[in-house]
C-alpha cells in the first residue's frame, strides 16, 4: 500500500501544484534547438543524406573507406560536443529536480514559495544534485551488473543454456525496478538533510521497504512508457524520415510537456515515497515501544 499511497500523493502534488512543471518545462525548451541541432548535425544522417541524393554508395566506400579520416574527425567534434550537451542537460535537470522537490516538500507543509526561489536553491545546490545523482547512478549500475556478470559466466560455462538466459530475466526485472524506485529517494533526501552520504540511505530505506520499492519502481516505470509513447506516436507519423532542424525542433517542442511530466513524477513521486515510507517506520517503531 505504501507504494500505490506515495504514487497517489504525488498526482494530488503535482495537479495542486501545476506551475512547479513549470521549471522542468522552461528547461526542456532551452535545450530543444540545441537537441535539435545536434541531431541534425549528426554524422550518419549527414551520411545518410549524401548517399541518397549521390546515388552512388559503392564509388565512396570504395575511394573512401567505411570511415574516412574527415568521417572520424566529424565523428569526435560530434561526441565532444554532445559530452558538453549532456554534461549541461543533466546540471539544468538536477536544478530543476531540487526546485521542484523543495517546492513540493513546502507545499507539503502549507508554506508559500516561490519559482524564482525556487530556481534561485536549485543553482545553489545543483553540483551537489549533480553528484549525488551521479554516485546512486554507479551504484545502481553495479547492483544491476552483478547477476548480469553471474548469469554471463553460468551462460558461458553452460553453453547457452535458455533456461538461464529466462532466469535471468526474472532476477534482473524486479532489481531494476527496486533500483528505480530506491534511486528515485536519493535527491529527496539530500533536499531534506542537505548531505550527500545521507542520501544514500535510499538504498537501506528501499531495502526494508522492498515490496513496496519494486511496486512504486513498477509505477514509474508503466507512467514513464505511456508518456514517452504518446508524443512519439503521433510525432513519429508528422515528422517520419525528416532529420531537418525545424522538424527536430517541433518535434522537442512537442515533446516537452510530457518531459516535464516525467521528470515531475521521478522528483516528487520519490519524494512521497520516502515521506511514505519513512512515516510508516515511525509508526511501527511507536507500536513496538507501546508493546
Amino acid at each position: 500500500m505504501g507504494a500505490v499511497n506515495a504514487f497517489a500523493r504525488t498526482i494530488v502534488v503535482i495537479t495542486k501544484n501545476p506551475k512547479l512543471l513549470l521549471i522542468p518545462l522552461i528547461i526542456s525548451i532551452i535545450l530543444s534547438p540545441v537537441s535539435a541541432y545536434l541531431v541534425k548535425e549528426m554524422p550518419m544522417f549527414g551520411s545518410f543524406s549524401e548517399f541518397q541524393e549521390g546515388g552512388n554508395e559503392s564509388v565512396i566506400f570504395e575511394e573512401h573507406g567505411a570511415f574516412s579520416e574527415e568521417m572520424l574527425a566529424e565523428f569526435a567534434n560530434f561526441f565532444k560536443f554532445l559530452l558538453i550537451f549532456m554534461v549541461i542537460s543533466l546540471l539544468l535537470q538536477a536544478l530543476s529536480e531540487y526546485a521542484m522537490i523543495k517546492g513540493a516538500l513546502m507545499a507539503e507543509e502549507g508554506r508559500e514559495y516561490s519559482l524564482v526561489d525556487l530556481i534561485y536553491e536549485g543553482i545553489m545546490h545543483v553540483f551537489q544534485v549533480f553528484l549525488t545523482i551521479l554516485i546512486v547512478g554507479i551504484i545502481s549500475f553495479a547492483v544491476l551488473s552483478i547477476p548480469l556478470f553471474v548469469f554471463g559466466v553460468l551462460l558461458f560455462i553452460s553453453g547457452g543454456n535458455p533456461a538461464l538466459v529466462f532466469l535471468l530475466f526474472l532476477v534482473e526485472i524486479p532489481l531494476v525496478l527496486f533500483v528505480i524506485g530506491a534511486s528515485s529517494m536519493a535527491v529527496p533526501i539530500y533536499v531534506m538533510s542537505n548531505s550527500i552520504s545521507a542520501s544514500l540511505a535510499c538504498f537501506s530505506l528501499a531495502f526494508r521497504n522492498k515490496l513496496s520499492s519494486v511496486t512504486f519502481g513498477a509505477l514509474l516505470a508503466v507512467s514513464i512508457f505511456f508518456l514517452l509513447a504518446v508524443p512519439a506516436s503521433f510525432i513519429g507519423v508528422l515528422f517520419f524520415g525528416r532529420t531537418d532542424f525545424m522538424a527536430n525542433l517541433i518535434a522537442n517542442l512537442l515533446q516537452a510537456p510530457f518531459q516535464a511530466i516525467i521528470q515531475a513524477l521521478v522528483a516528487i513521486g520519490g519524494l512521497m515515497l520516502y515521506l511514505e515510507l519513512s512515516e510508516k517506520e515511525k509508526e511501527e517503531k511507536l507500536l513496538e515501544f507501546e508493546f
